[in-house]
């Protein structure tokens, strides 16, 4: 995992919900949920992109992991409704791991997978994690119980 900087990939805001993703600082005719980039991680041939809704009171943290023509193959959000956080204190712990801090003094580890996982849409997940109903993952996210 290598974090990328501002200049190698970077987003802009094209609404309050979205943004326009720049790579190498050429605008790129993609675009994803977020308003405000918080990190980007290149693993292999993939971004991990955390983008935030800059919304007081109510900021949520989406997770893409995107493919290299830059298309979301999966995405999760962090938070709800009254609830907000900041995006802190990340560090990768293995080629395929990560953790951060979001929402009050919650730690969350992120897990690449090596190949898409089925996932059940139907079952309730893990509590302030949401995704879109679909029937796999290429990511696990979960709280990181030390």
């Amino acid at each position: 995992m290598i974090i990328l900087s501002s200049k190698e990939f970077n987003t802009e805001p094209i609404s309050s919900e979205r943004s326009c993703i720049f790579l190498n600082n050429v605008q790129t005719d993609k675009n994803i949920n977020g308003n405000y980039m918080e990190l980007c991680i290149k693993t292999d041939h993939k971004y991990i992109v955390f983008m935030t809704d800059d919304i007081p009171h109510e900021n949520m943290l989406h997770i893409h992991l995107l493919d290299q023509g830059l298309n979301v193959i999966d995405s999760a959000t962090i938070g709800g409704p009254y609830s907000t956080g900041s995006f802190r204190n990340y560090n990768i712990q293995e080629s395929n791991m990560l953790t951060f801090y979001f929402i009050d003094e919650t730690e969350w580890k992120l897990e690449l997978l090596g190949s898409k996982a089925f996932l059940f849409p139907f079952i309730a997940g893990i509590k302030g994690i949401s995704r879109k109903y679909v029937f796999s993952q290429y990511f696990k996210i979960y709280e990181n119980q030390n």
